[in-house]
């Protein structure tokens, strides 16, 4: 299924992620290996350009952490970890994320406290998406083999108006498909499709929501 309006490729040649890209020490090109789902090599030197952003992210999580979540002034720190005003997206702390600049988030975002965002392969939500606490997010993998040296990667999208609810894990490589509804504690390792509750570990479609999305309140 197509859908219309997706944000840009991270390799986009007008995005300014590629121009920080281009800033680094090796060129980015761990970046660029990570888009073609790795692996990575830990000796290789252009892993420094992946440990410069994960300190960078870090700082800037903790930052945004130690902030009074009272105070909005902790989302300047957040703003320089996604290289964008956050006018139209809320994100509670604390918040973690390892690579900000491996993420993409549409409008009228709502991130709840003590997600985890591990973001090497790439991760975009898109408008309208609601995330609860403590989910966690993952597009990474350790080699099987050597699981100290080699890493691959697998982006994770998750399209418009999706809910990701409470404790749950969203694995390397799935797309969460629109309106859907991902169940507390689900272990989503494959694709949900648009429209349906899924749930379980691992993750399976439960039910298809109303077509029309809309709440019918009972009549009293």
């Amino acid at each position: 299924m197509e859908h219309v309006g997706e944000p840009k490729d991270p390799l986009h040649e007008n995005d300014p992620v590629t121009e920080l890209y281009g800033r680094t020490k090796h060129g980015g090109i761990i970046f660029r290996i990570m888009d073609a789902g790795g692996p990575t090599d830990d000796r290789e030197d252009y892993v420094e350009d992946a440990v410069a952003e994960i300190n960078r992210s870090k700082s800037l999580c903790f930052k945004a952490n130690m902030t009074d979540p009272t105070d909005p002034s902790y989302r300047q720190y957040l703003e320089q970890l996604f290289l964008r005003k956050l006018d139209d997206v809320t994100i509670l702390t604390p918040f973690y994320c390892d690579m900000g600049i491996r993420v993409r988030l549409g409008s009228k975002v709502f991130i709840n406290d003590n997600v985890h965002l591990i973001a090497g392969g790439g991760i975009e939500i898109q408008d309208g998406v609601l995330i609860a606490p403590r989910v966690c997010i993952a597009t990474v993998n350790h080699d099987e083999n050597d699981r100290r040296r080699f890493f691959t990667y697998h982006k994770v999208i998750i399209r418009k108006n999706a809910w990701i609810c409470t404790n749950a894990t969203i694995c390397p490589g799935v797309t969460i498909g629109e309106n859907s509804i991902v169940a507390a504690g689900a272990v989503v390792t494959r694709d949900v499709p648009d429209n349906v509750i899924a749930g379980g570990n691992p993750a399976a479609v439960i039910r298809r929501l109303d077509p029309d999305g809309s709440f019918r309140r009972k009549p009293q």
